[in-house]
């Protein structure tokens, strides 16, 4: 059975080796990084497990301005306006279990109760069309720090926040 639940410091570890079997090298981010977006996000940082086996993973958090970097431990950020969904990650053998819909669901319900009015994201590596099935659109001339690569796109999912009583 599929559980989503939010992720703790405990979770560090397992999340950086689901990260390093589900992203290739670019992509891999250091554990300081990691933690710091656990804690710049706690409570929209969430695991999905598989029979108590962490197989999915998300890490978002509070953001202002301009999409933040790769590789590099996020900043204190003052009057966040946009929920900033960092990274979605997926088990190979857990692609098609629902996993990862299962996680953005949450985090959407969980963004909407926390009064946020829209969700960004960078697509790399053609990733683009799943989020489009997720609800989300290019912003146009988004200009990216260069550790996306060069094919990524920033993303934005508005929320409508009169569904939620905001």
């Amino acid at each position: 059975m599929l559980v989503t639940r939010a992720m703790g410091p405990g979770d560090l570890d397992p999340v950086f080796d689901l990260q390093c079997r589900a992203h290739g090298p670019d992509y891999h981010e250091p554990r300081a990084a990691l933690a710091s977006r656990l804690e710049r996000g706690r409570g929209f940082c969430l695991v999905a497990e598989l029979g108590r086996r962490p197989v999915a993973y998300l890490l978002a958090h509070p953001w202002r301005g301009p999409a933040p970097a790769l590789h590099r431990p996020l900043a204190t950020i003052e009057a966040p306006d946009h929920l900033f969904l960092h990274d979605l990650a997926v088990l190979p053998e857990a692609r098609g279990s629902g996993a990862g819909a299962a996680l953005v669901s949450t985090l959407v319900k969980r963004t909407r109760s926390a009064g946020f009015g829209e969700i960004r994201l960078v697509a790399i590596a053609g990733a683009d069309s799943f989020w489009q099935r997720q609800g989300w659109a290019a912003v146009l001339n988004a200009k990216l720090d260069r550790s996306y690569g060069s094919a990524a796109r920033l993303m934005r999912r508005p929320l409508d926040r009169t569904r939620a009583g905001l």
